[in-house]
């Protein structure tokens, strides 16, 4: 039997087969789970509030379509291992919404710093696709 042998890249680089960049692993529910966010930020969507950056939609892109706006610990990841293809010029248009909330409060997180903020639902910020799927499934 020719099994394929699966090659992870190294943090931050390209994983075509993946429809990304490969932003690291983190564990999700007890399972390894790689996260990849879309090379350059063509399909970011801009001025969004929290309600619209929790249920986007992003379809289709790069032959993927389980995009969806990650947990603040993705956001993390994709801060420390590919911030290059974030928006990290500075004021609102560099912090992206994440999905998730802590005591009531919306997390974003700031890409010109790396600073994790919680925020008012109304505040309009970027909201970046990201992809995660268990690491053993490759």
């Amino acid at each position: 039997m020719n099994e394929k042998k699966i090659t992870v890249p190294r943090l931050g680089e390209l994983w075509p087969e993946q429809g990304g960049i490969y932003c690291g692993m983190r564990l999700i529910d007890g399972a390894e789970h790689c996260v990849i966010t879309p090379a350059s930020t063509d399909h970011d969507l801009t001025e969004k509030n929290f309600a619209a950056a929790e249920s986007a939609q992003f379809g289709e892109i790069n032959c993927h379509s389980d995009w969806n706006t990650g947990e603040q610990e993705d956001y993390m990841l994709a801060y420390v291992n590919a911030r290059e293809q974030f928006k990290c010029d500075g004021g609102l248009d560099s912090i992206y919404w994440t999905r998730s909330v802590h005591h009531g409060w919306a997390w974003a997180v700031a890409f010109e710093h790396g600073l994790v903020l919680s925020s008012h639902r109304y505040r309009e910020c970027r909201v970046r696709p990201l992809r995660s799927f268990i690491a053993s499934s490759i």
